[in-house]
């Protein structure tokens, strides 16, 4: 049997594979402007979600101009100014009722944290994850489902339906990345599952069937004030064939005839990102050896 250096292996390939830098976002994020007219803006329908709904983000929050916890997601319906907001430290408003993070004060400068808000009419509860931790619960009313359609603003907190009324001085001023809007009550578990893949993976997109608002279609939408598009800290394919584990192992012959699988693999991540995900699937489905 035939054996290469990985190295060898995947430089060649990837020297020849087009793996669009831009792709469809998975390594961009949203840096919001310190100031009130820095916004998103989308008249959405959420009508699909009236009965369960998850709202995930990785949020980083840059400053500290309110001292207590800071709005990056706000909805507000005909019906209801409150009906859904989410704040840097998991404070998540819902259908006008505040469920509080219960775990000591998470509010943390310059630094990435994922937040995950469900719902579900069938058990009216809504649940907080924090960095795939499970940090509140409450009940919410019996009878009450989401109310649709409204107006979803990133950025600010805002409660006049179609994006007036922008609260002075409560805006984010931070940057998202990889904000989905699903039309199920995610598990625990499957929260756990997307945050344990880290930022610079595509693992929300195991959930992609349930999307009713995607990250990719969020940064298509038009900007208001100071809101740019910035790269995410992720470590390239070269960071990790650079590495002395890595760099000196050796391959089964039998990958080659496997290219089109790797391919599918490498395109599934944004200007040659990876994490351990393709290494884990080369371990299980191909021999790797630590020398000739």
């Amino acid at each position: 049997m035939v054996l290469l250096p990985v190295f060898v292996v995947l430089s060649v390939f990837l020297a020849t594979t087009a793996v669009h830098p831009s792709g469809q976002g998975f390594e961009r994020a949203l840096k919001f402007g310190a100031n009130n007219e820095s916004y998103v803006l989308m008249m959405s329908d959420l009508s699909a979600a009236r009965e369960e709904i998850t709202v995930c983000s990785w949020v980083r929050r840059m400053s500290n101009h309110r001292g207590s916890w800071q709005y990056w997601l706000s909805y507000v319906t005909r019906n209801n100014a409150y009906e859904m907001c989410l704040s840097d430290d998991g404070q998540f408003y819902f259908l006008q009722d505040l469920t509080r993070n219960n775990a000591p004060n998470r509010s943390t400068i310059d630094e990435w944290h994922h937040i995950c808000a469900t719902w579900g009419f069938a058990n009216h509860t809504t649940h907080i994850y924090f960095d795939g931790e499970l940090v509140a619960s409450k009940s919410t009313w019996a009878n009450r489902k989401l109310f649709s359609p409204g107006s979803l603003m990133l950025g600010q907190f805002h409660v006049g339906y179609g994006g007036g009324k922008i609260e002075d001085g409560a805006y984010f001023g931070g940057e998202l990345h990889d904000f989905n809007i699903y039309s199920r009550q995610l598990t625990g578990l499957e929260v756990k599952e997307v945050f344990g893949q880290n930022r610079c993976s595509r693992s929300s997109q195991t959930f992609g069937d349930d999307k009713i608002l995607r990250w990719e279609d969020v940064l298509k939408e038009e900007r208001h004030g100071d809101v740019t598009e910035v790269l995410l800290d992720c470590p390239s394919i070269w960071d990790i064939l650079y590495t002395e584990k890595f760099y000196e192992r050796v391959i089964s012959g039998d990958l080659i005839e496997d290219l089109n699988k790797l391919r599918d693999l490498l395109n599934e991540f944004e200007g040659h990102k990876i994490d351990t995900k393709l290494i884990d699937h080369l371990k299980k489905h191909h021999e790797i050896e630590s020398d000739y």
